[in-house]
Protein backbone atom coordinates (compact mmCIF):
# COMPACT_ATOMS: atom_id res chain seq x y z
CA UNK A 1 0.00 0.00 0.00
CA UNK A 2 1.07 3.71 -0.91
CA UNK A 3 1.46 5.24 2.88
CA UNK A 4 2.21 8.76 1.08
CA UNK A 5 -1.42 8.88 -0.54
CA UNK A 6 -2.94 7.00 2.77
CA UNK A 7 -1.35 9.92 5.21
CA UNK A 8 -2.25 12.69 3.06
CA UNK A 9 -5.67 11.10 2.71
CA UNK A 10 -6.74 10.48 6.72
CA UNK A 11 -4.67 14.02 7.29
CA UNK A 12 -7.54 15.84 5.02
CA UNK A 13 -10.11 13.98 7.34
CA UNK A 14 -8.68 13.79 11.20
CA UNK A 15 -5.78 15.20 13.29
CA UNK A 16 -6.27 12.98 16.74
CA UNK A 17 -4.81 9.73 15.92
CA UNK A 18 -4.13 7.63 18.66
CA UNK A 19 -2.10 4.26 19.52
CA UNK A 20 -2.95 1.10 18.69
CA UNK A 21 -5.39 -0.84 21.01
CA UNK A 22 -4.65 -4.33 21.68
CA UNK A 23 -7.56 -6.04 19.53
CA UNK A 24 -7.89 -9.85 19.10
CA UNK A 25 -8.31 -11.69 16.33
CA UNK A 26 -12.29 -11.81 15.78
CA UNK A 27 -15.01 -12.09 13.18
CA UNK A 28 -14.82 -11.10 9.60
CA UNK A 29 -16.94 -8.90 7.88
CA UNK A 30 -19.20 -6.86 10.09
CA UNK A 31 -21.68 -4.55 10.05
CA UNK A 32 -24.44 -5.45 9.61
CA UNK A 33 -24.81 -9.46 8.84
CA UNK A 34 -28.36 -10.08 7.99
CA UNK A 35 -25.63 -8.14 12.74
CA UNK A 36 -23.21 -9.12 14.93
CA UNK A 37 -24.51 -12.49 15.53
CA UNK A 38 -22.76 -15.38 14.14
CA UNK A 39 -24.29 -18.80 14.12
CA UNK A 40 -21.29 -20.86 14.97
CA UNK A 41 -21.14 -23.82 17.27
CA UNK A 42 -21.21 -23.72 21.28
CA UNK A 43 -17.50 -23.05 21.37
CA UNK A 44 -17.53 -20.07 20.27
CA UNK A 45 -21.20 -18.85 20.98
CA UNK A 46 -23.61 -21.33 19.82
CA UNK A 47 -26.01 -21.47 17.27
CA UNK A 48 -28.70 -18.72 17.48
CA UNK A 49 -32.31 -19.13 18.30
CA UNK A 50 -34.83 -16.50 17.07
CA UNK A 51 -38.05 -18.28 18.99
CA UNK A 52 -42.06 -17.79 18.83
CA UNK A 53 -43.28 -14.13 17.85
CA UNK A 54 -39.55 -12.64 18.13
CA UNK A 55 -39.23 -11.46 14.46
CA UNK A 56 -36.30 -9.78 13.77
CA UNK A 57 -33.31 -9.60 11.66
CA UNK A 58 -29.89 -10.60 12.48
CA UNK A 59 -26.66 -8.23 11.79
CA UNK A 60 -22.99 -8.27 12.19
CA UNK A 61 -20.19 -6.39 13.38
CA UNK A 62 -17.22 -8.10 13.29
CA UNK A 63 -14.33 -7.19 15.33
CA UNK A 64 -11.21 -5.37 14.31
CA UNK A 65 -8.35 -7.90 13.06
CA UNK A 66 -4.73 -7.67 15.41
CA UNK A 67 -2.91 -4.40 15.03
CA UNK A 68 -0.20 -3.78 12.84
CA UNK A 69 1.43 0.07 13.57
CA UNK A 70 2.41 1.79 10.70
CA UNK A 71 4.91 3.95 12.13
CA UNK A 72 5.28 4.49 15.78
CA UNK A 73 3.35 6.65 17.65
CA UNK A 74 5.69 10.03 17.01
CA UNK A 75 5.44 9.56 13.30
CA UNK A 76 3.39 11.26 11.28
CA UNK A 77 2.46 8.02 9.42
CA UNK A 78 -0.99 6.72 9.96
CA UNK A 79 -1.69 3.66 12.13
CA UNK A 80 -3.35 0.46 10.00
CA UNK A 81 -5.14 -2.24 11.39
CA UNK A 82 -4.01 -5.65 9.79
CA UNK A 83 -6.79 -4.82 7.23
CA UNK A 84 -4.60 -1.83 5.90
CA UNK A 85 -7.34 0.38 7.20
CA UNK A 86 -6.94 3.58 9.23
CA UNK A 87 -6.89 2.25 13.17
CA UNK A 88 -7.19 4.80 16.35
CA UNK A 89 -7.97 4.45 19.99
CA UNK A 90 -11.58 5.45 21.01
CA UNK A 91 -11.26 7.65 24.09
CA UNK A 92 -13.87 7.42 27.00
CA UNK A 93 -16.98 9.74 26.59
CA UNK A 94 -19.97 10.96 28.44
CA UNK A 95 -22.38 8.35 28.73
CA UNK A 96 -19.75 5.39 28.42
CA UNK A 97 -20.85 2.25 30.73
CA UNK A 98 -17.56 0.57 32.41
CA UNK A 99 -16.90 -1.84 34.59
CA UNK A 100 -13.61 -4.55 35.63
CA UNK A 101 -12.09 -2.79 32.31
CA UNK A 102 -14.68 -3.82 29.62
CA UNK A 103 -16.72 -0.64 28.43
CA UNK A 104 -20.30 -0.20 26.30
CA UNK A 105 -19.61 3.07 24.50
CA UNK A 106 -23.02 5.50 24.60
CA UNK A 107 -22.56 6.40 20.64
CA UNK A 108 -21.47 4.47 17.83
CA UNK A 109 -21.41 6.19 14.46
CA UNK A 110 -25.06 6.88 14.55
CA UNK A 111 -26.07 4.76 16.93
CA UNK A 112 -27.12 6.00 20.86
CA UNK A 113 -26.84 3.53 23.88
CA UNK A 114 -30.55 3.85 25.15
CA UNK A 115 -29.54 1.27 27.90
CA UNK A 116 -26.68 -1.51 28.77
CA UNK A 117 -25.62 -3.53 31.40
CA UNK A 118 -22.25 -5.32 32.76
CA UNK A 119 -23.46 -8.10 34.90
CA UNK A 120 -21.02 -9.31 37.52
CA UNK A 121 -19.56 -12.36 37.72
CA UNK A 122 -21.93 -15.50 38.90
CA UNK A 123 -24.85 -12.76 37.95
CA UNK A 124 -27.49 -15.17 35.67
CA UNK A 125 -29.66 -12.75 35.23
CA UNK A 126 -29.83 -9.28 34.47
CA UNK A 127 -32.51 -6.48 33.82
CA UNK A 128 -32.01 -3.02 32.36
CA UNK A 129 -35.29 -0.09 31.57
CA UNK A 130 -35.07 2.37 29.55
CA UNK A 131 -37.72 4.96 27.67
CA UNK A 132 -37.22 4.41 23.84
CA UNK A 133 -37.04 7.17 21.71
CA UNK A 134 -37.43 5.36 18.31
CA UNK A 135 -38.48 1.58 17.87
CA UNK A 136 -35.62 0.93 15.23
CA UNK A 137 -33.11 -0.75 17.62
CA UNK A 138 -30.79 -3.34 18.21
CA UNK A 139 -29.48 -5.53 21.13
CA UNK A 140 -26.50 -6.93 21.91
CA UNK A 141 -26.47 -10.21 24.59
CA UNK A 142 -23.29 -11.55 25.56
CA UNK A 143 -22.68 -14.72 27.64
CA UNK A 144 -19.13 -15.35 29.22
CA UNK A 145 -18.59 -18.83 31.11
CA UNK A 146 -14.46 -19.06 30.86
CA UNK A 147 -13.44 -23.16 31.07
CA UNK A 148 -16.77 -24.48 31.03
CA UNK A 149 -16.99 -27.63 28.81
CA UNK A 150 -18.75 -28.84 25.94
CA UNK A 151 -21.48 -30.49 27.42
CA UNK A 152 -22.18 -27.19 29.49
CA UNK A 153 -21.86 -24.94 26.80
CA UNK A 154 -24.40 -27.01 24.96
CA UNK A 155 -26.66 -26.95 27.53
CA UNK A 156 -26.72 -23.00 28.72
CA UNK A 157 -28.32 -20.05 26.89
CA UNK A 158 -29.21 -16.74 27.22
CA UNK A 159 -32.34 -15.60 26.02
CA UNK A 160 -33.03 -11.99 25.63
CA UNK A 161 -37.15 -10.53 26.14
CA UNK A 162 -38.67 -7.48 26.02
CA UNK A 163 -41.37 -7.55 29.14
CA UNK A 164 -44.70 -8.22 28.57
CA UNK A 165 -43.96 -9.48 25.39
CA UNK A 166 -43.82 -13.17 23.63
CA UNK A 167 -40.68 -15.21 22.19
CA UNK A 168 -36.77 -14.09 22.93
CA UNK A 169 -33.81 -13.66 21.09
CA UNK A 170 -31.29 -16.47 22.02
CA UNK A 171 -27.57 -17.69 21.59
CA UNK A 172 -25.12 -19.30 23.29
CA UNK A 173 -22.25 -18.56 25.46
CA UNK A 174 -18.42 -18.53 24.80
CA UNK A 175 -16.07 -20.31 26.56
CA UNK A 176 -13.73 -17.28 27.55
CA UNK A 177 -13.81 -14.06 29.15
CA UNK A 178 -13.99 -11.12 27.16
CA UNK A 179 -10.65 -9.94 25.85
CA UNK A 180 -11.53 -6.71 24.16
CA UNK A 181 -12.02 -3.60 26.08
CA UNK A 182 -14.87 -2.68 23.74
CA UNK A 183 -17.97 -4.50 24.04
CA UNK A 184 -19.63 -5.71 21.11
CA UNK A 185 -22.70 -3.33 19.77
CA UNK A 186 -25.88 -4.62 17.70
CA UNK A 187 -26.47 -8.24 17.00
CA UNK A 188 -30.06 -8.31 16.06
CA UNK A 189 -32.89 -5.99 14.82
CA UNK A 190 -36.06 -6.89 16.13
CA UNK A 191 -38.99 -6.19 13.44
CA UNK A 192 -39.62 -6.19 9.75
CA UNK A 193 -36.66 -4.11 7.87
CA UNK A 194 -37.49 -0.84 8.41
CA UNK A 195 -40.33 -0.90 10.55
CA UNK A 196 -38.92 -1.02 14.18
CA UNK A 197 -39.46 -3.52 16.93
CA UNK A 198 -43.43 -3.50 16.89
CA UNK A 199 -43.68 -3.75 20.51
CA UNK A 200 -42.13 -1.25 21.67
CA UNK A 201 -44.24 1.85 22.71
CA UNK A 202 -42.26 5.51 22.44
CA UNK A 203 -42.73 7.13 25.61
CA UNK A 204 -43.34 4.19 27.60
CA UNK A 205 -40.75 2.57 30.28
CA UNK A 206 -39.83 -0.67 28.79
CA UNK A 207 -37.96 -3.42 30.53
CA UNK A 208 -35.43 -5.99 29.03
CA UNK A 209 -34.66 -9.25 30.81
CA UNK A 210 -31.72 -11.12 29.88
CA UNK A 211 -31.15 -14.59 31.61
CA UNK A 212 -28.96 -17.74 31.59
CA UNK A 213 -30.94 -20.94 31.29
CA UNK A 214 -31.28 -24.52 29.98
CA UNK A 215 -31.45 -24.26 26.72
CA UNK A 216 -34.03 -27.59 26.70
CA UNK A 217 -36.08 -27.11 29.56
CA UNK A 218 -35.86 -22.90 29.97
CA UNK A 219 -34.68 -22.88 33.94
CA UNK A 220 -32.58 -20.27 34.90
CA UNK A 221 -28.71 -21.65 35.33
CA UNK A 222 -26.75 -20.37 37.94
CA UNK A 223 -23.72 -20.77 37.31
CA UNK A 224 -20.56 -19.23 39.31
CA UNK A 225 -18.18 -17.73 36.59
CA UNK A 226 -20.89 -16.79 34.03
CA UNK A 227 -21.22 -12.95 32.93
CA UNK A 228 -24.03 -11.25 30.98
CA UNK A 229 -23.17 -8.24 29.03
CA UNK A 230 -26.75 -6.72 27.21
CA UNK A 231 -27.76 -3.47 25.68
CA UNK A 232 -30.09 -1.30 23.91
CA UNK A 233 -28.57 0.83 20.90
CA UNK A 234 -31.50 2.98 19.34
CA UNK A 235 -30.92 3.27 15.72
CA UNK A 236 -29.52 6.26 13.89
CA UNK A 237 -30.86 7.38 10.33
CA UNK A 238 -31.27 4.58 7.56
CA UNK A 239 -31.54 4.27 3.88
CA UNK A 240 -34.10 1.80 2.80
CA UNK A 241 -33.55 -0.59 0.03
CA UNK A 242 -36.20 -1.43 -1.69
CA UNK A 243 -37.24 -4.64 -4.46
CA UNK A 244 -39.30 -3.72 -7.12
CA UNK A 245 -42.55 -3.67 -5.45
CA UNK A 246 -41.36 -1.02 -3.28
CA UNK A 247 -41.35 -3.00 -0.56
CA UNK A 248 -38.37 -2.20 2.21
CA UNK A 249 -35.97 -5.50 2.36
CA UNK A 250 -32.62 -3.80 3.84
CA UNK A 251 -32.30 -0.63 5.97
CA UNK A 252 -28.46 0.22 5.60
CA UNK A 253 -27.06 2.94 8.37
CA UNK A 254 -25.99 6.11 7.13
CA UNK A 255 -23.21 6.33 8.86
CA UNK A 256 -20.97 3.28 10.36
CA UNK A 257 -17.55 2.63 12.32
CA UNK A 258 -14.05 0.89 11.76
CA UNK A 259 -11.05 0.51 13.77
CA UNK A 260 -12.42 3.86 15.58
CA UNK A 261 -13.03 6.39 12.22
CA UNK A 262 -15.82 7.18 11.26
CA UNK A 263 -17.18 6.47 7.33
CA UNK A 264 -20.63 7.58 6.03
CA UNK A 265 -22.91 6.10 3.13
CA UNK A 266 -22.26 8.00 -0.30
CA UNK A 267 -23.17 5.52 -2.78
CA UNK A 268 -25.66 3.03 -3.38
CA UNK A 269 -26.58 0.37 -5.67
CA UNK A 270 -29.21 -2.17 -5.78
CA UNK A 271 -31.54 -4.30 -7.88
CA UNK A 272 -33.29 -7.31 -8.67
CA UNK A 273 -31.63 -10.38 -8.19
CA UNK A 274 -34.40 -12.51 -10.81
CA UNK A 275 -34.12 -10.57 -13.90
CA UNK A 276 -31.36 -8.14 -15.49
CA UNK A 277 -28.26 -7.41 -14.43
CA UNK A 278 -26.61 -7.52 -11.06
CA UNK A 279 -25.97 -4.15 -9.33
CA UNK A 280 -22.17 -2.68 -9.98
CA UNK A 281 -20.25 0.29 -8.40
CA UNK A 282 -17.38 2.45 -8.52
CA UNK A 283 -15.24 3.21 -6.17
CA UNK A 284 -13.71 6.84 -5.28
CA UNK A 285 -10.45 7.01 -6.43
CA UNK A 286 -8.52 8.00 -3.35
CA UNK A 287 -8.86 6.78 0.24
CA UNK A 288 -10.19 3.54 1.80
CA UNK A 289 -13.83 2.42 1.68
CA UNK A 290 -16.05 0.04 3.72
CA UNK A 291 -18.13 -1.77 0.95
CA UNK A 292 -21.39 -3.34 2.41
CA UNK A 293 -22.89 -5.99 -0.31
CA UNK A 294 -25.31 -8.79 -0.56
CA UNK A 295 -29.27 -9.77 -0.73
CA UNK A 296 -32.05 -9.34 0.95
CA UNK A 297 -35.55 -11.17 0.77
CA UNK A 298 -38.32 -12.84 2.80
CA UNK A 299 -37.41 -16.93 1.94
CA UNK A 300 -33.52 -16.41 0.32
CA UNK A 301 -31.70 -18.20 2.62
CA UNK A 302 -31.16 -21.91 2.07
CA UNK A 303 -32.33 -21.22 -1.81
CA UNK A 304 -29.68 -23.51 -4.04
CA UNK A 305 -29.05 -24.45 -7.49
CA UNK A 306 -30.59 -28.28 -8.87
CA UNK A 307 -26.84 -29.03 -8.55
CA UNK A 308 -26.50 -27.09 -5.26
CA UNK A 309 -24.34 -24.48 -5.58
CA UNK A 310 -25.47 -20.79 -5.35
CA UNK A 311 -23.89 -17.93 -4.42
CA UNK A 312 -23.75 -14.44 -5.24
CA UNK A 313 -20.38 -12.89 -5.39
CA UNK A 314 -18.59 -9.79 -5.21
CA UNK A 315 -15.87 -9.25 -7.98
CA UNK A 316 -13.52 -6.43 -8.56
CA UNK A 317 -11.25 -7.29 -5.02
CA UNK A 318 -7.73 -6.84 -5.67
CA UNK A 319 -7.80 -9.86 -3.21
CA UNK A 320 -10.28 -12.13 -5.39
CA UNK A 321 -13.52 -12.62 -5.16
CA UNK A 322 -15.93 -12.91 -2.14
CA UNK A 323 -19.07 -15.12 -2.08
CA UNK A 324 -21.80 -15.75 0.22
CA UNK A 325 -24.96 -17.65 0.01
CA UNK A 326 -28.77 -15.53 -0.76
CA UNK A 327 -30.02 -13.86 2.12
CA UNK A 328 -27.36 -12.58 3.55
CA UNK A 329 -24.92 -9.53 3.64
CA UNK A 330 -22.16 -8.01 5.51
CA UNK A 331 -19.03 -5.15 5.09
CA UNK A 332 -15.79 -6.12 3.48
CA UNK A 333 -13.25 -3.63 4.19
CA UNK A 334 -11.58 -2.12 1.26
CA UNK A 335 -7.87 0.11 1.68
CA UNK A 336 -7.11 2.72 -0.26
CA UNK A 337 -6.13 1.04 -4.25
CA UNK A 338 -7.00 -2.30 -3.33
CA UNK A 339 -10.26 -2.12 -5.78
CA UNK A 340 -11.80 0.55 -8.06
CA UNK A 341 -14.88 -1.07 -9.70
CA UNK A 342 -17.04 -3.26 -8.28
CA UNK A 343 -19.98 -5.88 -9.44
CA UNK A 344 -22.27 -8.94 -8.14
CA UNK A 345 -22.22 -11.57 -9.96
CA UNK A 346 -24.64 -14.99 -9.68
CA UNK A 347 -23.00 -18.11 -9.00
CA UNK A 348 -25.72 -20.88 -9.92
CA UNK A 349 -29.33 -20.41 -10.04
CA UNK A 350 -30.84 -16.82 -9.31
CA UNK A 351 -33.96 -16.53 -6.86
CA UNK A 352 -36.68 -15.61 -8.66
CA UNK A 353 -37.16 -12.36 -6.11
CA UNK A 354 -35.15 -10.57 -3.63
CA UNK A 355 -32.62 -7.49 -4.16
CA UNK A 356 -28.89 -7.51 -4.44
CA UNK A 357 -27.52 -3.99 -3.38
CA UNK A 358 -23.48 -3.00 -2.99
CA UNK A 359 -23.11 0.23 -0.92
CA UNK A 360 -20.05 2.50 -0.26
CA UNK A 361 -18.63 4.12 2.81
CA UNK A 362 -15.54 6.79 3.11
CA UNK A 363 -13.82 8.16 5.21
CA UNK A 364 -15.73 10.97 7.39
CA UNK A 365 -14.02 14.68 7.68
CA UNK A 366 -15.95 14.47 11.01
CA UNK A 367 -13.57 13.49 14.13
CA UNK A 368 -15.30 12.03 16.10
CA UNK A 369 -15.84 8.06 15.40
Amino acid sequence: MNLTDLREELTAHADDLGTAPDFRAGVAARVMQTKRRRATTAGAGAALAVVALAVGVMTSVGRPAPSVPAGTPSSVAPMLGADGMPLRTVPDAPGDITRDGLRLRANVAGDHLGVGVIGSVGGSLITADWTPTTTHVSLTGECYLPGADQALLQRAQLRIMLQGAEGYFGTGCRDSAPTDRDLPVGGWEPGEPGQGWPELTLGRREEVVMRVVDGKTGRQLDLPGVRIVGAVYEQGDRRAIRDGAGTTRAALPEAVEHQGYRYRLTAVSSGPLATGGLPQLDLPTTGPVLVNWGSAGDGLTGTSAPDGTTELRLEGLRDGAQGRGYGASGVVPVPAGAARSLRLVAQGARPDHGVGFIAVYTLTPDPRP
